[in-house]
């Protein structure tokens, strides 16, 4: 083993067991964790694969880019070219939702961890620090599920001899809307306003998961 660690090409070692071993090791440790937050709790409760594939891809290379160069001092333009790129990339994708951030956070978060870990850091601590990650992504996910965001239906709403209610206050204003539609709103938009004709189209917002529990 001590010769094939001296062997040699284009001055750079062919392998370096203990380092190599490390590697496998903590990529391992990465890729369990990553997929089983990605798939298991993303993927599971979310259905989206498109985030998936990027939760896998983007931990799995970070992953990388930190070990490797890891014990690489890198220049001050280095860095700024590092941070360029992940800047342009970041401006040409569209909006992420908050909890799809959180999930690309996470696993970036995790795979930084597992790669820039020092020597000081034990294989046990790094297990519980990955396994404390998981518990509680798993755990909220879960929790979030049992709680489902109401889900809003619109209604459009056109109100003859608008000069007569405009005056009105916004809670009378809905309690009529209310009494034209039959149902429950949260609240309501104006949309358009003709004064010729005198009539003003609203837009009124009816909290669906409220009016299902009303007709139970």
């Amino acid at each position: 083993m001590e010769y094939i660690e001296e062997l040699r090409f284009l001055g750079i070692k062919l392998i370096n067991a203990e380092d190599f071993l490390d590697l496998v090791l903590r990529l391992l440790l990465n890729t369990f964790v990553v997929y089983w937050i990605s798939k298991k709790v993303y993927l599971k409760n979310n259905h989206s694969t498109n985030f998936y594939f990027g939760y896998t891809t983007i931990a799995l290379v970070t992953f990388l880019l930190c070990f490797l160069l890891s014990s690489i001092k890198l220049d001050l333009g280095f860095a700024l070219g590092l941070f360029a790129i992940f800047t342009i990339i970041r401006f040409r994708t569209g909006t992420i939702p908050i909890k799809e951030m959180t999930y690309l956070f996470v696993v970036i978060g995790v795979a930084v961890i597992n790669a820039l870990a020092n020597k000081k850091v034990s294989y046990a601590e790094l297990l519980v620090a990955n396994g404390v990650v998981i518990f509680f992504v798993w755990y909220l996910e879960g929790l979030s599920a049992k709680q489902p965001l109401p889900k809003k239906e619109t209604v459009g709403v056109t109100l003859q001899d608008f000069d007569k209610t405009v005056s009105l206050s916004k809670e009378a204003m809905a309690e009529k809307i209310e009494g034209l539609i039959g149902r429950k709103i949260t609240h309501f938009k104006i949309k358009k306003i003709n004064q010729v004709e005198n009539y003003a189209e609203l837009t009124a917002y009816i909290n669906t998961l409220e009016h299902e529990s009303q007709d139970v």
